[in-house]
């Protein structure tokens, strides 16, 4: 089987280190920033449970379930990446345009299947356009936990400790991350 990317051309990403990566989230404001493996990403169904029981944004805006992609397809879109960018935003605030500006910017480096999200669900509109389509498509993300990615886990496996006091989708949640590759 031929992958769907066998022919295509790429810039050499090789060439952008992870140092020079970090100082670029840390240039945008980032308190903190990592490049880690993707295997360090910890998934799990039960996430998007806690989305489905407790969070009043369930099934009311497109960047939350059930318009997400689940934990096995974010399993499946995991395996097109070797890495990913932690980074911690100055406040909760800016953790959307934190990724959405990492993201542009690694993709003009050569990434050109960055895709960044928060932990937080889209502030982008004051009501979600859920019975049509996205206003802002080009710039909604969806959440790390309505993907199923255990947030607090994946920042433990990192070494980033202090994520284990934040709730999912909460106001002090500052996290973000940007697939690369």
């Amino acid at each position: 089987m031929i992958s769907e990317t066998a022919n295509v051309k790429h810039l050499p990403t090789e060439r952008v280190s992870s140092s020079q990566m970090i100082q670029e989230a840390e240039a945008l404001g980032s308190a903190r920033a990592k490049v880690i493996p993707v295997h360090e990403i910890t998934l799990g169904h039960w996430v998007r449970l806690r989305c489905q029981f407790g969070c009043s944004f369930f099934n009311q805006r497109h960047t939350c379930p059930t318009f997400t992609p689940t934990s096995d397809e974010m399993g499946d879109i995991l395996l097109s990446y070797r890495r990913a960018m932690m980074v911690e935003a100055s406040n909760s605030a800016d953790v959307h345009a934190l990724v959405l500006c990492l993201e542009s910017r690694l993709r003009e480096k050569g990434f050109f299947k960055a895709f960044g999200m928060g932990a937080l669900p889209c502030d982008l509109c004051e009501v979600c356009t859920i019975e049509s389509n996205c206003k802002y498509p080009d710039r909604a993300r969806p959440t790390l936990q309505a993907c199923g990615i255990d947030v607090s886990q994946t920042l433990l496996n990192i070494g980033w400790d202090f994520a284990v006091k934040f709730q999912p989708c909460t106001e002090g949640h500052t996290i973000g991350m940007v697939l690369l590759d």
